[in-house]
């Protein structure tokens, strides 16, 4: 990615990693209150998801290139970050696709069901991103 020019070197802020952390935590708190449409619910838990990838890239002193697809870059680095299967990777990139369709078009229906599955992907990324950064050398 860094090759292709969409990821550049940027050593993360001091704090950075757990601001972030912070704003992922509460994204999923979002994502689980049953007052808020689903759609709302599942754009949580994609950006919490989205900020699981964003916080093992500043890890490695990475960023991404402010361009169009920058979610989609973001999003494929959690392949080299954390190791994620490709069809873990393929289920968030769904999950983008319908926050877009949503924001860009109004046009998607969600079901609890998948409200649900989007939470449990989510919290599993935090949980193994959490365990990645405590095997990190400080």
């Amino acid at each position: 990615m860094i090759l292709r020019d969409e990821l550049r070197r940027e050593p993360a802020t001091s704090g950075e990693i757990q601001r972030l952390l912070d704003a992922t935590k509460r994204r999923l708190e979002d994502a689980a209150n049953r007052s808020i449409h689903p759609e709302t619910r599942l754009e949580q838990a994609y950006h919490a998801i989205l900020g699981c990838a964003l916080i093992a890239l500043r890890a490695e002193g990475l960023r991404a290139v402010n361009v169009p697809g920058k979610h989609r870059i973001v999003l494929e680095s959690l392949s080299d970050t954390l190791g994620t299967p490709q069809d873990v990777i393929s289920y968030f990139q769904l999950l983008r696709d319908l926050r877009n369709r949503d924001i860009y078009e109004g046009s998607i229906h969600v079901s609890e069901h998948e409200v649900e599955d989007a939470m449990a992907q989510a919290t599993e990324l935090l949980a193994r991103l959490s365990e990645w950064l405590e095997s990190r050398p400080k």
